[in-house]
């Protein structure tokens, strides 16, 4: 047998060995990968990232170890998946109540965005910490770039565009807002306060600092 043969060989073996566990159709595909997220989601939550094997994962999504490698090549690829997951949950929740506010009611919106933010993040918070707060993330991140924090600053600007408020950087106004309401929220948790308390105090203040 000729070497180029061989090598052909040996990388059609790999990708068969790939695609062992993958399952037939989108459908499938997407029910898969899901499955093992929500399954990572759990371990994760439940016994931390570092206890949580490869293994343990599989067994808990019902499917075969391959099948976890044909979709993610490592816990941290799932970690990441796990993110976008919780970001994309959380501004879900956020839009849709802003979205049911009175269009030109800018006060109304901002209040809104920022008391269900504070109760989206108190809700989540188990998932937050195992996703956002682990030792391989970085100590410091550029919040102004964070997709949520973009959304803030294009309500801002919208509301100071129609002279409902005066803000002259709504995107570094947006991370004040967002570093703000992270931390009054991670010390309602500390002290048992009530979210809703907080959201309602956060968005009266927050309003009136940028009151026109």
């Amino acid at each position: 047998m000729s070497e180029a043969r061989s090598g052909r060989r040996s990388r059609m073996d790999l990708l068969k060995a790939r695609l062992a566990g993958a399952p037939m159709g989108p459908r499938m595909a997407d029910a898969r990968r899901n499955a093992l997220v929500d399954a990572a989601e759990a371990l994760f939550v439940g016994h931390g990232v570092e206890a949580t094997t490869v293994d343990d994962i599989a067994a808990r999504a019902g499917v075969a170890k391959g099948t976890f490698y044909h979709y993610f090549e490592t816990k941290a690829d799932l970690l990441d998946a796990l993110r976008t997951r919780f970001s994309d949950e959380f501004q879900a929740r956020v839009s849709a109540v802003v979205d049911a506010c009175d269009a030109g009611d800018w006060n109304s919106r901002l209040t809104a965005w920022i008391a269900t933010a504070v109760e989206a993040y108190f809700d989540m918070r188990a998932l937050h910490d195992v996703v956002f707060h682990g030792a391989e993330m970085p100590l410091r991140e550029a919040m102004g770039d964070v997709p949520v924090v973009l959304d803030l600053a294009a309500l801002l600007a919208a509301g100071a565009a129609a002279g409902a408020w005066h803000v002259d950087d709504p995107r570094s106004v947006s991370v004040v807002m967002f570093h703000g309401l992270h931390g009054a929220t991670d010390e309602a948790i500390v002290t048992g306060r009530d979210p809703g308390e907080i959201g309602a105090l956060l968005a009266r203040l927050f309003v009136r600092m940028i009151a026109a």
